[in-house]
């Protein structure tokens, strides 16, 4: 890699992760907390069920428009980009409208999901933007920009969280502010692109092209359907129950610890699709590659999740206070246990999507939606939130398997039988030290820490992490 870029990258990782850290943390659990579980729930239903529908206002546009301007193309094709995504942004707002009018939202609501709806098409546009500045090679401007709107926020909320300002627990206040943190980071990234000559729009020539909608249409489905099933547990909690806002308040707390977690794995796909498609347009060989990390990885999302369930209620008490529960415990416990699949996706969906394998993907995370929704029609009235949980884990399980299993037939690799093994003899010494940790009457951060040390001394023994391993995963960086 270049040098420059590699520097940039590391640059951007930290920066990404530091301020993802402080914004979940620091600002969605205060305004939560500040709000209450039950209103916050409602702005957690409304803020999936937008993000889902966000998928139209960009079906690819933006990486189809990064390597466009990579490649140096003419800059009055990527122009007709620009109308496209502005056709597409009006079309994703009445859509959006329609189907929270056939989904039965109150219409007090509305203006709550206009400024959501209008969050997620800015959004876009800055990610539009920003595909302008990576084609560039423009990298300290990228990483400014990759943060900028979630930094400004930070800077407003937490002054107003610390002090109690009644503005902190305005809901419709905190999407506002989002939509205005965008618009600024939008402003002030199109002044840099015109500072340097790039230009995004020409007024004589905004005739949109549709032509590359076809091409972009099983990898949009694919994300479409990826995104349904990992967020429709909120929408379909609010909508089922009679206190589905309150129920969707706790899943969104419970959730909170997996989305931060999900930013290693985001990182590791961002850094392992452009190698393993570099592996496979070269015609080498990625077994070596995609053992390595799926014991790296797997082995970090198990001690992720056991820590978390041994150790849930005091950590949601940790983040909740008074406001935590045994309920909110167990959601809490049993979505950490996605984490394993999640790894599953990132891998085996990475290596495929490179494959241009998107029948398959599309055919196996569709199973994963009409799994996730036939399960949570039976288990949300029965166990509310818990239900919800139990779904999502089910449909990671046939998704994440269903993705391992058709890598292993398509590029005729070996199933790993002994890391298997090694695996379930790892979980069951984690699950036997845990429970001995628990009836042991330490401090819980002095067993917590102990188990975490522990479970990487474990999996050093076992021959699932080697310092080698370790050194090679660094130079794919």
């Amino acid at each position: 890699m270049h040098k420059k870029l590699a520097g940039w990258v590391i640059i951007l990782i930290l920066v990404n992760v530091s301020i993802k850290l402080v914004w979940i943390f620091g600002v969605e659990r205060g305004v939560q907390l500040a709000a209450g579980f039950e209103a916050y729930g409602l702005y957690y239903s409304l803020f999936n069920f937008s993000f889902v529908l966000s998928i139209i206002t960009d079906p690819g546009i933006n990486n189809y428009l990064l390597r466009s301007v990579a490649q140096k193309v003419a800059a009055k094709e990527n122009v007709k980009l620009f109308s496209l995504k502005l056709i597409l942004s009006a079309i994703y707002i009445i859509i959006t409208f329609l189907s929270a009018l056939c989904s039965g939202y109150d219409s007090n609501y509305f203006l709550l999901l206009f400024w959501l709806s209008l969050y997620h098409v800015l959004w876009s546009f800055l990610n539009f933007l920003r595909s302008y500045l990576k084609g560039a090679e423009l990298y300290k401007a990228e990483t400014i920009f990759s943060v900028l709107d979630k930094l400004l926020l930070i800077l407003l909320f937490i002054p107003l969280l610390v002090y109690e300002i009644a503005l902190s627990s305005n809901l419709l206040f905190f999407a506002l502010s989002q939509v205005i943190a965008v618009t600024i980071s939008i402003v002030c990234c199109a002044l840099v692109l015109h500072k340097n000559r790039i230009h995004v729009i020409h007024l004589s020539k905004l005739k949109p092209d549709f032509s590359i909608l076809k091409s972009l249409m099983p990898f949009t489905l694919f994300t479409f359907l990826v995104l349904a099933y990992n967020k429709i547990d909120s929408i379909m909690l609010e909508k089922m129950l009679p206190n589905g806002q309150l129920e969707a308040g706790i899943y969104a707390a419970a959730y909170r610890l997996l989305d931060a977690s999900n930013i290693i794995y985001v990182l590791f796909a961002s850094l392992f699709f452009p190698t393993v498609s570099r592996f496979i347009a070269q015609g080498k060989n990625i077994n070596t590659l995609v053992k390595e990390s799926f014991e790296l990885l797997m082995v970090l999302a198990i001690i992720i999740s056991l820590s978390c369930w041994f150790f849930r209620v005091e950590m949601m008490h940790l983040l909740y206070g008074n406001k935590s529960s045994i309920h909110l415990s167990n959601v809490f416990g049993i979505l950490m246990f996605n984490s394993p699949l999640i790894v599953l996706y990132y891998i085996f969906s990475s290596i495929l999507t490179a494959a241009n394998k998107l029948k398959a993907l599309n055919i196996i995370s569709g199973m994963g939606l009409l799994i996730n929704i036939i399960l949570n029609c039976y288990f949300i009235p029965k166990y509310m939130a818990y239900g919800a949980a139990l779904s999502t884990l089910i449909a990671l399980i046939a998704a994440g398997l269903s993705y391992q299993a058709f890598y292993y037939v398509y590029f005729e690799d070996n199933f790993p039988l002994s890391t298997i093994f090694k695996l379930f003899g790892f979980i069951a010494l984690l699950i036997i030290g845990g429970y001995l940790l628990k009836n042991i009457l330490l401090n819980w951060i002095v067993s917590f820490l102990l188990f975490v040390i522990g479970s990487i001394l474990v999996s050093f023994v076992l021959k699932l992490l080697s310092v080698k391993k370790i050194k090679d995963m660094l130079k794919m960086a």
